[in-house]
């Protein structure tokens, strides 16, 4: 036939190898990432071409990923199937996909999805995900600075939210990014009007506050002394169910109770000179509470208010109450205690979920910023309590309606484990060859040849594979309006430094918001 541009030579789980003539090859405009198909029984078997080279007959051979199979459906129309069943033999003719071939492999999916973008190699044919398996089984978007990850993520999160008003999900937002992307459908927490008051903590978490300074054994000391004194501060309040209450039970406590505990203990000593852990135990929790960076730890400082539903409704929007979107700007956080903010964040979430009706709690999303931050590839690196709280959710949160979105551009620095609980990847522009080995070991075999463009992927494009998409493709996201941007573009040198714009208020209203330390609002 006339349409055959040559034969299959070998076949090898996912990848078929194959041999074309030049000039069929040029007549049919086939290039990189183009389809083509081979009849196997009675379905077409399709592939994406990998990799081309011509050898010295002039003949061109081809290495392909296989996709999938089109095969009549009962009713006669023809459908794509994931995956092969029946494989080609050598010898088997090879052709391009027609349009119509290519229709129905990428034909908008009968489950719930939506448009992010469009294929690469097509730009008339959009691209799908699948709400569902995207969301339910984790997903990961990684990509090197500049790739367009913040504005892939807005794009994402704003499809879903379109035909998902009443959504519930939770951004960690480390460098004050989002906010404006969102605008009034985002409920915004920064330092002025986050409350976690230090009660809700769990131990280990105030022992990552309060515990300071000193030696080893010094601070083993101070953890002992505060563990004492956090459950004699719970059960002063909660005398009726001394039974159940532990260090890490989430019963409030004021930060008075305390120091009043710790000084009694103090007080107790035979040998005042084994007081030094006490002292630095309370000098501490002091200088904390006159800090207003600290404010959100101390809210309930002296008065004992039971303000967890009001915390976790406000958290997990239960209810949505127009904003189904959770916006916690980290970037005024003290550095040092930021691990133990994201832990409580998302322990809270997990812990909500455990103890829920599942039946009635809404399925919640917790899409995590910079997450290597948190669970790094190195176990001694950063928060053990973090690391192991995303962990948990990573493998054990799609039981409970819990999900996770990480966000990383150095995915050699994330925790293997972490990633490997990604149902789907969206990789962007990878350079450094650790990232692109990570990022390999989670590629699936059908999808190898497109490994090799890691390096050479353009801002905004990225190669998606796993569960929440139809089938592995690389991909460009569509463009968001200016208005709906995420604040992460770079600074733009070349126009800034043609004029003198700074002057004496600038620099003052810098040193105020330095001092107060206050982050000046900045309406697009």
């Amino acid at each position: 036939m006339d349409d055959i541009l040559g034969r299959v030579l070998a076949v090898s789980g996912s990848q078929m190898s194959a041999e074309v003539t030049a000039d069929r090859f040029a007549e049919a405009s086939i290039r990189i990432g183009s389809m083509i198909k081979v009849r196997s029984a009675d379905l077409d078997v399709v592939g994406a071409i990998s990799a081309a080279e011509l050898d010295s007959t002039a003949r061109i051979h081809l290495n392909v990923d296989l996709l999938g199979e089109i095969s009549p459906s009962e009713e006669g129309l023809a459908q794509f199937h994931r995956g092969v069943s029946c494989y080609p033999i050598p010898g088997s003719p090879v052709r391009a996909a027609t349009s119509a071939d290519l229709t129905t492999v990428y034909t908008r999916p009968a489950t719930s999805n939506v448009s992010v973008g469009s294929l690469y190699h097509d730009v008339g044919r959009p691209a799908f995900v699948l709400i569902d398996e995207l969301l339910a089984k984790n997903f990961a978007v990684l990509g090197a600075t500049g790739s367009g990850k913040s504005c892939a993520v807005t794009l994402m999160l704003s499809a879903v939210l379109a035909d998902h008003p009443n959504a519930h999900i939770i951004v960690l937002d480390p460098h004050n990014e989002y906010a404006n992307a969102f605008g009034e459908r985002a409920e915004l927490f920064n330092v002025d009007n986050l409350l976690l008051p230090l009660w809700l903590l769990d131990f280990e978490e105030a022992v990552g506050v309060l515990v300071r300074g000193g030696t080893v054994q010094d601070q083993e000391t101070q953890a002992i002394i505060l563990k004492d004194a956090i459950i004699r501060a719970r059960r002063r309040h909660w005398s009726d169910a001394t039974t159940s209450i532990t260090v890490d039970a989430p019963l409030p406590f004021a930060a008075a109770d305390l120091l009043r505990f710790i000084d009694e203990a103090m007080g107790k000593l035979d040998n005042p000179n084994t007081s030094a852990p006490y002292l630095r135990l309370r000098t501490r929790l002091e200088s904390l509470r006159t800090d207003r960076r600290y404010a959100f730890l101390f809210s309930d400082s002296v008065a004992i208010r039971d303000t967890l539903s009001r915390i976790v409704g406000r958290l997990l929007r239960i209810p949505v109450d127009g904003k189904p979107l959770t916006i916690i700007d980290l970037s005024g956080v003290p550095s040092e205690i930021t691990d133990v903010v994201v832990s409580l964040v998302c322990r809270l979430t997990f812990n909500f979920a455990l103890w829920s009706d599942r039946q009635r709690l809404p399925p919640i999303l917790l899409v995590c910023e910079e997450a290597h931050r948190y669970v790094p590839a190195s176990e001694p690196i950063g928060f053990g309590a973090t690391s192991r709280a995303i962990t948990r959710i990573a493998r054990e949160g799609r039981k409970y309606g819990v999900s996770l979105a990480l966000i990383s551009q150095t995915p050699s620095e994330l925790s293997g484990q972490v990633l490997s609980q990604c149902g789907t990847v969206f990789a962007m522009r990878l350079g450094h060859y650790l990232d692109q080995t990570l990022t390999s070991t989670a590629w699936p075999d059908a999808a190898r040849g497109m490994l090799e463009a890691l390096p050479t992927l353009r801002t905004q494009e990225a190669i998606a594979f796993g569960e929440g998409v139809p089938l592995p493709v690389r991909i460009r996201f569509d463009d968001l309006p200016p208005e709906r941007r995420p604040r992460s573009e770079s600074a733009k040198f070349s126009r800034s430094w043609q004029n003198d714009s700074g002057n004496d208020e600038l620099l003052d209203e810098g040193i105020r918001c330095w001092r107060e330390q206050r982050r000046k609002l900045i309406v697009r």
